[in-house]
């Protein structure tokens, strides 16, 4: 089955786009080690190139606001924004092919895109929205070596404002909203080598599991919004963090297992996820949010959103995916999703 034949079969937890959503979750390119590259099956690779023939002549459309934390999915200025955010999908399509094929066609596609969303797009630093953009930031480590000074001032500048729209944002929860903002700082930070960055993002992540994670393994979204959905969501990007951080510099590893006083740790809320992501158990949500958006949702007959829905256990596999890069015992077998493809040779 081709990647064209499934669009509509989107499992990304960030909603990002509705073309090509299969290959949106990014890790560092220092994982993809040659003999990585060689490993990734052949019909994983036809699919990549299938998608990405299908854009090769698509233009950047970027917005200078994204509209969409807070919105009902029917809100037409959420769905607009939905519409401009398909670019981000044609950035990760153009970062998997240049990483499996060091194609010229594909860095100057992600290079035009980077330039166009950053040449526009203003952070306002609410990370729910800009987290959308990670694309644009992981492309970053392909396309600084190939810069001219012009480009590289244009796309540090512009990330260097992103992570201060974010560490200045004083209203940001303690929940995934924190995690996704950490992703963001950090990632800029260990890709721009900015020691000031990483350190505040290491010390927001420190906080987050002494505060936000708990001894059995569930969240403050867990507790908040009893959505399974939500707790997910919120260590998928303090996964994409810590594997940056342990392949830049050393240190994700020992993060992802350490355990506070009260035994609370990132591996420990993975675990709390393992059996409903194997099948195991059920999770229905909503039943006890406390959230008035949740309320409104369900209102406005939007059906995942319904007290009581069952956790789609595919939501969390590309989770347990990035999990499996420190850990193989969370990986899920029965997954196909290029995501879980390739981090099955990441060991």
């Amino acid at each position: 089955m081709t990647l064209i034949s499934t669009v509509l079969l989107s499992f990304t937890l960030l909603q990002i786009g509705a073309i090509y959503p299969d290959f949106g979750t990014l890790v560092h390119p220092a994982a993809l080690k040659g003999e990585t590259i060689n490993e990734i099956p052949a019909n994983l690779k036809g699919e990549l190139q299938a998608a990405v023939a299908d854009i090769r002549e698509d233009e950047p459309d970027p917005l200078v606001e994204i509209h969409y934390e807070g919105l009902l999915d029917n809100n037409p200025y959420r769905i607009e924004t939905v519409r401009h955010l398909e670019d981000m999908d044609k950035v990760a399509l153009f970062y998997w092919h240049h990483a499996f094929f060091g194609d010229a066609l594909s860095l100057k596609k992600m290079m035009d895109f980077s330039l166009g969303w950053a040449e526009t797009f203003e952070p306002t630093g609410n990370p729910i929205n800009e987290n959308k953009l990670l694309p644009v930031v992981y492309a970053y480590s392909f396309l600084k070596p190939h810069l001219n000074s012009r480009q590289h001032n244009i796309l540090e500048e512009w990330l260097r404002k992103l992570a201060k729209a974010e560490i200045g944002n004083d209203r940001v929860p303690l929940n995934n909203w924190e995690t996704k903002r950490i992703n963001l700082v950090g990632t800029i930070g260990l890709l721009l080598d900015d020691n000031k960055l990483v350190s505040w993002a290491e010390e927001k992540a420190v906080y987050y599991v002494e505060n936000a994670l708990f001894s059995d393994g569930s969240s403050a979204d867990i507790r908040q919004r009893d959505a399974l959905s939500y707790h997910v969501s919120g260590l998928k990007p303090l996964l994409q963090f810590l594997i940056t951080l342990e392949l830049e510099r050393g240190r994700g590893k020992d993060f992802f297992y350490k355990e506070t006083t009260k035994g609370a740790s990132v591996a420990r809320s993975l675990d709390f996820v393992l059996p409903y992501a194997r099948g195991e158990k059920v999770y229905r949500q909503w039943e006890n949010s406390k959230v008035k958006l949740d309320q409104e949702r369900a209102a406005a007959g939007l059906k995942k959103y319904q007290p009581g829905v069952a956790y789609d256990p595919e939501k969390a596999y590309e989770t347990m995916a990035l999990a499996g890069f420190f850990d193989p015992k969370y990986r899920i077998d029965r997954c196909d999703l290029p995501l879980c493809q390739i981090a099955a040779l990441l060991d």
